[in-house]
């Protein structure tokens, strides 16, 4: 077998039937990718009659004055890692196609679970696990660079995901108890979901969580993504008059509840006052909330009696898989939960349509309280770490020499 450049159509359909596919390894992110200073190259390792064993998209920095040469495969190769012979063929001769063409090294970061976690961080010891694969590629003569928890590295290594269900009931019981509580919540108000097309981008980047991910970026994704529904943007909207009805239904029944309340009090020998105390007291502070909801959907119906946008995601589609590449909430309205009712309801509709992983993108490792790492992990069912990202090392003098002299490498750290 030996190392041959693909055509960009004879990569995808290698690529979208392979089990590690990933919108990364694809000749749309190749084709992003060359619009910001990159060459995108499509490596496969073909056989005597022309099957493809095992291929990857590398792109490579276009700077002639650059006196080591790298090479990024993001989220590749595409490959059956499992299959010890194989994945030694495809390195030893990648390292002699890459060494021909002056190459310092190759950086990669398999789309390979490393660890399966519990949405509180916790291994699950009955969940995927690739443990071994890291000291095997290492005797190939990978270097690991270690298990980052944070977003230093090329790609987040920790990811919240949910195993999608077409049965909405099973779906719903799979995530948290507090996400849950939160959609429920975030209906009540009054927000509904809708689709946004191309000219909302900008109306999407305007709700994104800082740092925020570049304006061009989101405009790269929709151009090179979006044929046939495969980018799509979705929002949802506080409708004022919606939610001035559920704040008044809200507060009317509350408010019954406050009197019952107070009449019980009332009555001298009861022996439960103290949780009658407890209860009325917590009732006041519901019926106060409600009475400013109430004001307020007045108010935003005067000012906004078209709706007011409250949360935005842009989802990528392939394969069987859904990634949110990007997301925020309008920080005034954080409180109603829009971000869950949006996610849970495309969940829903993907579920339907036969996709089988919803992947709401990296996650700190440390599982901070942060807003952002805290939607992710709630409405996941399935916290993936993955092995990380190895240089394989072509010029071992120009590795470590360049090393010494530029330790952190500006265009792997620009987020893509």
């Amino acid at each position: 077998m030996q190392i041959v450049l693909l055509d960009e159509a004879r990569f995808d359909n290698f690529a979208i039937n392979h089990p590690n596919h990933n919108y990364y390894q694809t000749s749309n992110y190749g084709r992003l990718m060359s619009k910001h200073g990159y060459n995108a190259y499509y490596l496969g390792l073909v056989d005597d009659i022309g099957n493809i064993n095992a291929a990857s998209l590398m792109i490579v920095k276009n700077e002639k004055n650059n006196k080591r040469k790298m090479g990024y495969a993001p989220r590749g190769f595409l490959i059956d890692w499992n299959n010890d012979e194989l994945v030694k063929e495809f390195t030893e001769k990648l390292k002699d196609f890459l060494s021909k063409r002056s190459f310092t090294y190759l950086k990669v970061d398999p789309y390979i679970v490393y660890k399966e976690h519990k949405i509180n961080g916790e291994e699950k010891l009955d969940g995927e696990s690739n443990l071994g694969l890291v000291e095997k590629l290492q005797n190939l003569g990978y270097i690991h660079m270690g298990f980052n928890k944070g977003m230093e590295a090329s790609r987040p290594r920790w990811n919240a995901t949910t195993i999608l269900n077409a049965n909405n009931v099973i779906l719903f019981n799979s995530i948290s108890k507090e996400a849950r509580e939160k959609i429920k919540k975030s209906v009540s108000y009054g927000n509904k979901v809708y689709k946004g097309n191309a000219n909302d981008i900008n109306m999407l980047h305007g709700l994104l969580n800082k740092p925020a991910a570049p304006l061009e970026l989101l405009l790269d994704y929709y151009q090179f993504y979006g044929q046939n529904g495969g980018c799509e943007i979705y929002f949802t909207k506080l409708e004022p008059v919606t939610y001035v009805n559920s704040s008044k239904m809200m507060y009317e029944k509350e408010e019954q509840i406050n009197n019952e309340l107070n009449m019980q009090m009332q009555e001298w020998n009861n022996p439960n006052k103290s949780n009658l105390i407890n209860n009325k007291l917590k009732s006041d502070e519901l019926l106060a909330q409600y009475k400013k909801n109430m004001l307020e959907a007045i108010e935003l119906f005067q000012k906004y009696p078209n709706g007011i946008l409250t949360a935005g995601t842009m989802v990528i589609r392939y394969g069987k898989t859904v990634t949110f590449v990007a997301g925020g909430v309008n920080e005034n309205f954080k409180e109603q939960y829009p971000e869950y009712l949006l996610k849970w309801q495309l969940m829903q509709e993907f579920g339907k349509q036969g996709y089988l992983i919803a992947d709401f993108n990296g996650i700190n490792g440390e599982f901070s309280s942060e807003y952002k790492t805290q939607v992710k992990t709630e409405l996941s069912n399935k916290i993936v770490e993955y092995i990380g990202e190895f240089d394989l090392v072509i010029n071992k003098k120009s590795y470590y020499t360049g090393s010494k002299l530029n330790p952190i490498l500006n265009w792997l750290n620009t987020p893509i």
